[in-house]
């Protein structure tokens, strides 16, 4: 494994060197959020990451920081980070938000990394224990390295295929979290591979400590196929496709009472699967280090 560690220049990913050296020539700075970083992370498997770290002010707690894991990091950074310094100091904690580095030019990489295997689907697909296993067992420990982090309060947060992600790490490996927020999840896209994994996760005995907390969201506007393929019924039509995955996931896995400390599905009204990220970040934040 190998990391390089340098600060961040700018909130927005896309800011160039050469556009934030025009600015200082012209008597302007990049904007620089405080106590905010950017590591560059080659796994033991060859593949490059670009990891995003924030941390909260004041001194570390007794027990740590708690800490939030993030897919698509390059755009969840700075909704993270903000919903997050919007907390009282004492509910804030480490967000780390990991993505691919900007230079790279890996054809439907995200496809790939965030997804289950789906033998025929156009794209690349299947690589998501991969990427789980790097998480797991190479960054978090890079992550306790460089901060004091409670190992009780430790959240997944993935949208879209990201949050497809966060259900199959949730069913498969639930140990390795205690908080998972599954934003606009593509159900539709784990199909009935998907649905095999929550009924063997049901079917395990409970692990050893608190129960997880899962919270689901999705915005009004969103739609994709059901479980089965068909066309959403109802009011609202192809528009509550979305909605009926969401809740029909939080039914199947309340069906076993106690197995999880909470689950929570939020619906944002108005938004589509685009807007509904900012609103997601800012229900997600509250979530993971509040409850």
């Amino acid at each position: 494994m190998m990391l390089r560690r340098r600060v961040l220049l700018g909130s927005l990913p896309a800011l160039a060197l050469a556009g934030a050296a025009r600015a200082e020539g012209a008597g302007r700075a990049p904007y620089a959020p405080a106590r905010a970083e950017v590591w560059d992370f080659t796994a033991r498997n060859g593949r490059r990451y670009r990891v995003l770290v924030s941390w909260p002010p004041g001194e570390v707690p007794e027990q740590g920081w708690p800490v939030l894991y993030a897919l698509d990091g390059n755009a969840m950074f700075p909704l993270l980070t903000g919903a997050c310094r919007l907390l009282a100091d004492e509910h804030q904690g480490v967000v780390v938000a990991i993505d691919f580095p900007l230079d790279d030019s890996e054809p439907e990489r995200r496809d790939f990394e965030y997804t289950t295997p789906a033998p025929g689907a156009r794209s690349r697909n299947g690589g998501a224990d991969a990427l789980l296993a790097v998480i797991q067992d190479e960054l978090k420990p890079v992550v306790e390295e460089a901060f004091r982090i409670d190992p009780a309060r430790q959240a997944l947060f993935g949208h879209s295929y990201g949050g497809l992600f966060v259900l199959h790490a949730l069913f498969t490996r639930p140990e390795t979290f205690s908080t998972w927020v599954a934003a606009s999840p593509s159900i539709w896209r784990g199909g009935e591979p998907l649905l095999r994994e929550a009924e063997a996760f049901m079917a395990r005995p409970s692990l050893p400590g608190p129960p997880p907390r899962l919270l689901i969201t999705f915005g009004e506007l969103e739609g994709r196929v059901r479980f089965s393929g068909a066309s959403s019924s109802g009011p609202g039509g192809a528009r509550r496709v979305m909605a009926d995955n969401a809740r029909e996931m939080a039914a199947r896995l309340n069906a076993v009472a106690g197995r999880f400390g909470a689950i929570t599905v939020q619906e944002f009204e108005g938004e589509n699967h685009g807007s509904v990220r900012a609103a997601a970040a800012g229900r997600a934040l509250p979530f993971a280090f509040e409850g």
